[in-house]
């Protein structure tokens, strides 16, 4: 099981005050993760071929939390600095999805945007609310509450995971299974180990290996693989013998396991590794490019920055080898550590010949 993106953004000085006698749940590190991903993927790629990171919903809406600096105490002030919640909660988060989580004396509890407590402080932990449902523990057992504060399901599970599309992952007597939002189990915990649901289809484990169920609780693929990632796009990598591939969602292998390294879909096409050489193909498994470049980057306003023998080119969607390799350096764009490789606005700046310059999409020199 692991845990959706934390969102817990408490002031930097109290970041650790809450422990309620175990590492707090929203630290990443304390993350329940059985399940190490062996799959290497996109992450072997720059940046460019990894899906952009989800966007977080984090709104601030009209409080902002406060620490008071003679108590310790927080409280909730209002754009125009005035104190709605007087200081008296030992820690808190921003709002998230319209409510903050407060904590008094190692118990959890939520308030709203005009500063009401919804939620009294009771629990022993809790997590944002999550498409209508928050997680919450209490004798250390976890089920969910909704924005009423009302428990839709009674905690009884040693660990749950936040809802997506509509079900949630839970574990019970070291199991996992998923419910949905009545509470209703889909699949009795019965699993070594679960993912969330994404397009539709979430990732099992049984006896370690890895398939996928759907919404009803039927395998759609049997467990098979040494390892398996979400679907994206209608296909999910799988790893069988430590080569990759990918297959579609009625379980079709798409593209066998034979590669050393895949990478995320990029404009069409995914960057794929045999013995150190990387190509391109597209989505139904056909090689646009045979592996045989040292170095790719993803797609990019229709062109691909790719590298042999220490030297640069580009080539278009369909593998054409526009502008051949002969430049010994690409310039990047991009904030640092976000850096990008390939052309912005129709140019790129290389060097070639003791010199920088721009070039267009023919190669040609320009401004």
């Amino acid at each position: 099981m692991k845990r959706n993106t934390t969102k817990i953004s408490i002031a930097e000085e109290s970041k650790n005050e809450v422990t309620s006698g175990e590492k707090n749940r929203h630290a990443a590190a304390n993350a329940i993760i059985i399940r190490m991903k062996q799959l290497i993927l996109c992450f072997l790629l720059l940046a460019g071929f990894t899906a952009q990171a989800q966007t977080i919903n984090i709104n601030l809406g009209r409080l902002l939390p406060v620490k008071d600096s003679q108590t310790g105490k927080y409280g909730f002030q209002n754009v125009d600095g005035v104190m709605v919640v007087p200081p008296k909660y030992d820690n808190t988060t921003n709002f998230y999805n319209g409510f903050a989580i407060v904590v008094i004396n190692q118990k959890y509890g939520f308030i709203d945007q005009s500063g009401k407590e919804v939620v009294p402080p009771k629990y022993e932990n809790a997590d944002d609310f999550i498409e209508g449902l928050a997680a919450v523990k209490l004798n250390g057992k976890w089920g969910f509450i909704d924005k009423t504060g009302k428990e839709i399901i009674s905690p009884k599970y040693d660990d749950a995971n936040n809802f997506s599309e509509g079900v949630a992952v839970v574990k019970m007597a070291g199991k996992f299974g998923f419910v949905d939002k009545s509470g209703k189990e889909i699949v009795t915990p019965k699993y070594q180990n679960a993912d969330n649901f994404q397009e539709g289809l979430a990732t099992i484990q049984l006896n370690n290996i890895w398939g996928f169920v759907n919404k009803t609780g039927k395998e759609i693929v049997p467990p098979k693989y040494d390892d398996a990632g979400k679907f994206s796009d209608g296909l999910a990598a799988v790893l069988l013998n430590n080569k990759n591939g990918f297959i579609d969602k009625t379980g079709k292998e798409i593209v066998p396991p034979k590669y050393d390294i895949v990478g995320a879909f990029s404009d069409r096409l995914i960057a794929v590794a045999v013995n150190n050489k990387w190509g391109f193909m597209d989505k139904t498994g056909k090689e646009i490019v045979p592996p045989k470049y040292d170095d790719v980057h993803p797609l990019m306003e229709g062109m691909a920055l790719v590298g042999l023998g220490g030297k640069y080119g580009f080539i278009d969607a369909g593998g054409n080898e526009v502008i051949p390799v002969q430049f010994e350096s690409i310039y990047p764009f991009g904030p640092k550590g976000q850096e990008q490789y390939g052309f912005q606005n129709g140019k790129v700046k290389v060097w070639k010949n003791q010199r920088a310059y721009y070039i267009d999409k023919t190669g040609k020199e320009v401004q």
